[in-house]
């Protein structure tokens, strides 16, 4: 009875451990609400689906031809903007984390809808609250050895940023055409923070620890 009363101990600490942890209060990552809690300049739009701009009809991706979203039925939608009269898309929002280690996650794609050497740099970062960089990424921007090849596409891909401490950070996404006369498109979907898996490995060492008793308890009814 003494063991059983340690078990029950235990794993009740982990389950009041995992449902202590805390969330973000990032909103709407997933687009399903339009873009409600995002902050936007230029072209920037929520779709359900998104045809490639490979308009020589080369093999990339997506090989269906269309961008689909990858989770929901939405995902945003940011296009170089040479036709517009903007100096670029962009979308951010800022949020924060309470105490703890949380893993902020992303998708994205990259259609490149012109050629070299009309390249349209995408950019996403993420900056803590005095406005510092702490992840950066280019794409198809030679200057920063990131250029592409004509209509080559990135497909969805998904991006794992640690963030160092609690606090405040702001997450952007950037496109732009500085000449050309072909639009190209950086996609996003499924943006979310999720606690490092410190709890889940608490809670594993709990169950092992628990394991480890219910085998001694096991022995000591059968000798």
């Amino acid at each position: 009875m003494r063991w059983a009363k340690v078990i029950s101990f235990v794993l009740s600490s982990v389950v009041v451990l995992w449902g202590a942890t805390a969330n973000a209060d990032l909103t709407n990552g997933g687009f399903e609400t339009g873009l409600t809690g995002w902050t936007i300049t230029g072209t920037v739009q929520v779709m359900s689906d998104e045809y490639s701009r490979d308009f020589l009809g080369l093999p990339q991706a997506p090989a269906s031809g269309f961008w689909y979203p990858t989770q929901g039925s939405y995902f945003a939608s940011l296009w170089s903007t040479d036709s517009f009269g903007t100096d670029a898309s962009t979308l951010k929002q800022t949020f924060t984390t309470p105490s703890g280690t949380y893993v902020l996650q992303f998708d994205y794609f990259y259609d490149f809808g012109d050629v070299v050497p009309f390249e349209d740099p995408a950019r996403i970062y993420v900056k803590d609250a005095l406005g510092s960089p702490i992840f950066e990424m280019t794409i198809n921007d030679p200057i920063m050895g990131t250029g592409l090849g004509d209509d080559e596409n990135i497909d969805w891909t998904t991006v794992s940023v640690v963030l160092p401490a609690a606090g405040t950070y702001t997450l952007g996404f950037e496109i732009n055409d500085p000449a050309g006369a072909f639009e190209s498109i950086l996609g996003v979907d499924d943006v979310r923070v999720v606690p490092l898996p410190s709890a889940l490995l608490l809670g594993g060492l709990g169950l092992s620890f628990a394991g480890s008793l219910i085998g001694r308890l096991r022995g000591r009814r059968t000798s």
